[in-house]
């Protein structure tokens, strides 16, 4: 119980300052980038610097499987489950492409954060307005087709519990429009590691497993709930509660 509950409450005395200062060296360091930079890619290596030194300063050990079957000189749309920030900090990590997360719209509304991920080239989503959203995934194609691939979380949000939600096929309309392929990604124990909602950090293991991707010539005739489905599906079949 002491190494459970006690440490993590001692080492957030340190572990979240460090965090949170690295958090903000980075982000500075990502828009001074961002003035010489348009492309993005400079901002995307601050981000995998910082995601793998959050790693170490946790003592989250990640395994990823199936890196193999990426291109990094291809676009893919990557279809991952969400249940925690952690799962952010790992495709930042370990997938080694040049990507761009599609994002709360809430959060582009945020003064100068919201300019900084439109210049990055992240994607407002917004469910409310899905004719809105529809716009913004028309505009990836191209981006898509030079090479740089995009990460969505199809459930909406983080889950509290660990638990895969249903997936939102509006999601979906992304790769169907870019005519990508999609590559569903399955996080295991990142729940574990940072609860939504809390600031403690427990280190330990996690995992993130590549599955192959799933081609526009395979899933061009399905329709948006199927696609959703089978591709949870996938998700699903490489998923633990536990490690």
């Amino acid at each position: 119980m002491f190494k459970k509950e006690i440490l993590p409450r001692i080492n957030a005395l340190w572990r979240d300052p460090v965090i949170i200062l690295s958090t903000g060296l980075a982000s500075l360091l990502s828009v001074c980038c961002s003035f010489v930079d348009d492309t993005g890619r400079s901002q995307h290596r601050c981000a995998t610097t910082w995601s793998r030194f959050v790693f170490w300063v946790s003592r989250v050990r990640l395994t990823v499987k199936g890196l193999d079957k990426l291109d990094p000189e291809k676009g893919y749309v990557f279809v991952s489950n969400h249940i925690s920030i952690f799962d952010i900090w790992a495709f930042l990590a370990r997938i080694p492409c040049q990507f761009r997360f599609a994002a709360k719209i809430s959060l582009f509304k945020i003064p100068f954060l919201g300019w900084h991920m439109r210049r990055i080239g992240y994607i407002p989503v917004d469910h409310r307005n899905p004719r809105r959203t529809l716009k913004s995934y028309a505009r990836v194609a191209d981006k898509i087709a030079k090479g740089v691939s995009f990460v969505i979380f199809p459930e909406g949000g983080r889950t509290t519990d660990g638990v895969i939600s249903e997936f939102k096929r509006g999601a979906f309309m992304l790769p169907r429009h870019a005519k990508a392929p999609i590559v569903p990604v399955t996080i295991i124990g990142s729940h574990l590691r940072l609860k939504r909602g809390r600031l403690l950090i427990y280190p330990g293991p996690m995992e993130m497993i590549v599955h192959d991707p799933i081609s526009w010539e395979t899933y061009r005739e399905w329709p948006l709930a199927e696609l959703a489905d089978r591709t949870r599906e996938i998700v699903l079949s490489a998923y633990r509660l536990e490690l």
